[in-house]
């Protein structure tokens, strides 16, 4: 899955950035900084190296190379890359778990 596939624009939030609050739109979302709180979006939202992520997060594809410290929805596919963190539940249609990932919590597939 390539992040950004929705068609839509992407906003990020940029490695130097720290942002608490909710988070909702109609876009994708690229995090390489640090946020507190919750994100519910109809786009995609990929995770890079650096970002660091205590929220749940709702979303169409979740691609994780930083840390989730939170449950995740993504209501298509949800991406834990080898370097990817996520703590918490997780629920998709499909899960890819790379090796070197972390994952501690439960996961649940949708139909």
């Amino acid at each position: 899955m390539e992040k950004g596939n929705t068609g839509s624009t992407t906003s990020i939030l940029s490695q130097e950035v720290r942002l608490e609050g909710d988070i909702q739109g109609d876009e994708n979302l690229q995090i390489e900084g640090q946020l507190k709180g919750s994100v519910k979006l109809t786009g995609d939202i990929y995770i890079g190296p650096t970002g660091i992520v205590e929220a749940d997060i709702e979303a169409d594809n979740v691609v994780i190379q930083g840390e989730i410290h939170g449950n995740v929805t993504a209501r298509k596919q949800l991406q834990i890359q080898s370097s990817g963190k996520l703590m918490g539940d997780c629920t998709a249609q499909s899960i890819d778990i790379k090796e070197g990932a972390l994952f501690e919590g439960r996961s649940t597939m949708k139909r």
